[in-house]
């Protein structure tokens, strides 16, 4: 792995992530973006020509309308606007958010299914964030910190789950805006940029574990997002429909 000097850009949480020998795994970077792609065969080129489309797109929509960047609530629809820049607008309004609390899972997604022609199973992974697709059972696991007792714990998904979002927010590490202090809060949604969204603004309202249930209270009637799962502390709440598995612990042979 590549040396680098910021702690954002070191993903380290990868070094958890198990092998899918059934899987080829590939890298892709632009500027600060770098997504972490598994597909039935290396489509290294594809991905970064997508990726490279869709950082401009956001690039340069930001750079004429910058209040869209810095806008931390939600914002109205332009509809002249890229369709990555009107889909990231449309999930900030759900979860009453700024639309750059989507863009990691836009950027995932869209690449995403861009990819879908070339492979008939792919998972992105954006900074913690995830569009998977998949034809057979996938397990994707959860970390929660260096040394956490819940990091064996994995998201069980089926084929008939896919396509959907699996984001997550960390008021303890990352590089991501976050006003809580979950260890970990993880969202399960049909689609990536809400899942982002809303993992971003359940995760601003956890500074404690007491925070949890209420929060959660408010989150229940939502019909955007399928399920939560947070860390706090030594306390795990589940809420939705989420099936978790047990991982065995890790080694060497089974990272990639």
């Amino acid at each position: 792995m590549e040396r680098v000097n910021t702690l954002h850009k070191q993903r380290y949480y990868r070094n958890y992530t198990y092998n899918n020998f059934d899987l080829v795994r590939f890298e892709v970077e632009y500027y600060e973006s770098n997504l972490l792609i598994c597909a039935k065969k290396n489509l290294k080129k594809h991905a970064q020509e997508w990726l490279i489309y869709f950082h401009q797109q956001v690039n340069g929509y930001l750079e004429k309308n910058p209040l869209f960047k810095a806008s931390l609530c939600a914002v109205e629809i332009d509809e002249s606007a890229p369709e990555i820049i009107i889909a990231m607008a449309k999930a900030g309004q759900k979860a009453d958010l700024g639309p750059m609390a989507a863009v990691a899972g836009a950027i995932a997604e869209f690449v995403g299914k861009k990819l879908l022609s070339f492979s008939d199973e792919i998972i992105v992974e954006n900074g913690g964030d995830i569009f998977i697709a998949v034809k057979k059972q996938r397990r994707i696991g959860i970390f929660a910190g260096a040394g956490n007792i819940y990091n064996r714990l994995a998201i069980k998904l089926s084929a008939f789950d896919t396509p959907c979002g699996i984001c997550a927010s960390s008021g303890k590490f990352g590089h991501s805006l976050s006003f809580g202090k979950a260890d970990i809060l993880v969202v399960l949604a049909k689609s990536t940029l809400v899942a982002d969204a809303f993992a971003t603004s359940i995760g601003n309202q956890i500074s404690q574990v007491d925070d949890v249930s209420r929060v959660l209270d408010t989150v229940k009637s939502s019909k955007f997002i399928q399920g939560v799962i947070a860390v706090v502390g030594d306390k795990l709440t589940v809420y939705g429909n989420i099936e978790l598995d047990i991982l065995k612990p890790i080694t060497f042979e089974d990272t990639i």
